[in-house]
């Protein structure tokens, strides 16, 4: 048998991906990476160096006679019988609420590659090593010549093609992420639900006075800004903005033991206050407006310390990190007016207030 050797010089993007495939099975195995010759007496990773490098394009001289020379000619000959039947994928995204025959998303993750798998008739191996790869189409999988790996480590946008024989099918792989923004100035994105009427009457964001100064509301519109690009017109559905609080308040000089968390506690809006359908610049959008006032059942003053985390999720997986918020506020009876302290940011309050950190005293 005629030894198959690569054709020089080295395709330089099939050299590449075919190293890369050695080496990822190198790493699965616990062993050093390490460059191999055609010398190398490591004969099962010098052959799937070869298929890997033909699966990414390489041509090779000196082939075995009635295979790679004869092969190519002979399967794509009138008559010849091979197709490239189709192009899917197989492992690690999905068409779950993305819209497009050829469109899969997921999200991003430091492990878990994308698997893509090209079909041919006939089936088989000898067909699968003239599959010709192109686009962004990621490395080869070792020993699955008409498979191809991509990583979701990054956000991204990868245009796969595969062909055979002329004919040729292509996915495109949506890789997902989000970052938050929360708002706490300016005035409520044009996109987000509106304020209205309520609180202050304006979509002035920000700690905003309101009832003569005795009441007041920090008005926050949460953005999230999804990736890749354009990602809207191809994920359109599947998204939820979620937010969690940690409240150390006080009542009346006291601990209030029912606005007194010791964890993270469920606080996400009502869907009435958000936009969860990407607009053209990729985003979606929360509300929130946490207030203070003379609440029912305050005789004298009353003290919210409050943090707050928003983050995003697309069927059911987080897509973001948390991007956190805080309202601080005081209100005090016998005080003109009454709303004495109002400050809402991004970040948070660190160290939330002790059970003895009140800065009013209990009434007479």
């Amino acid at each position: 048998m005629t030894t198959r050797r690569a054709a020089q010089p080295l395709n330089p993007e099939a050299r590449d991906a075919a190293n890369e495939a050695v080496w990822q099975e190198m790493d699965r195995r616990g062993e050093s990476r390490r460059q191999l010759t055609m010398e190398s007496e490591d004969y099962e990773y010098r052959r799937m160096w070869m298929d890997a490098y033909i699966a990414a394009g390489g041509a090779v001289e000196n082939p075995t006679p009635g295979r790679h020379a004869s092969t190519p000619t002979r399967l794509c000959q009138p008559g010849g019988g091979a197709t490239l039947v189709s192009l899917t994928v197989i492992r690690n995204a999905t068409q779950n609420n993305v819209t497009g025959a050829k469109n899969w998303a997921t999200v991003k993750n430091a492990t878990g590659d994308v698997i893509v798998e090209a079909t041919t008739n006939p089936n088989t191996p000898e067909t699968w090593q003239h599959v010709q790869w192109s686009g962004d189409a990621g490395v080869a999988v070792p020993g699955h010549a008409n498979q191809r790996q991509l990583s979701r480590s990054v956000s991204a946008h990868h245009h796969v093609v595969a062909e055979l024989c002329g004919a040729s099918d292509h996915v495109d792989i949506w890789v997902l992420w989000a970052g938050v923004a929360n708002h706490t100035s300016g005035t409520t994105p044009a996109n987000a639900v509106q304020f209205g009427s309520r609180y202050d009457g304006t979509e002035n964001l920000g700690a905003r006075s309101y009832n003569g100064g005795n009441s007041a509301v920090g008005k926050v519109v949460p953005v999230a800004t999804i990736t890749p690009a354009g990602v809207h017109a191809v994920v359109q559905s599947g998204w939820s903005f979620e937010r969690q609080k940690w409240r150390h308040d006080f009542k009346d000089g006291a601990r209030d033991t029912s606005r007194w968390d010791s964890s993270w506690q469920p606080d996400t809006s009502y869907p009435s206050f958000q936009n969860l359908v990407p607009d053209a610049n990729d985003k979606i959008y929360d509300r929130d407006a946490p207030n203070i006032a003379g609440f029912s059942g305050v005789l004298d003053s009353y003290e919210r310390y409050d943090n707050f985390r928003e983050w995003v999720e697309w069927n059911g997986t987080r897509c973001s990190d948390y991007g956190g918020w805080y309202w601080r506020a005081r209100w005090k009876r016998d005080q003109t007016p009454q709303v004495t302290l109002k400050e809402l940011n991004s970040g948070s309050i660190s160290p939330l207030p002790s059970a003895t950190g009140n800065h009013y005293s209990a009434p007479p």
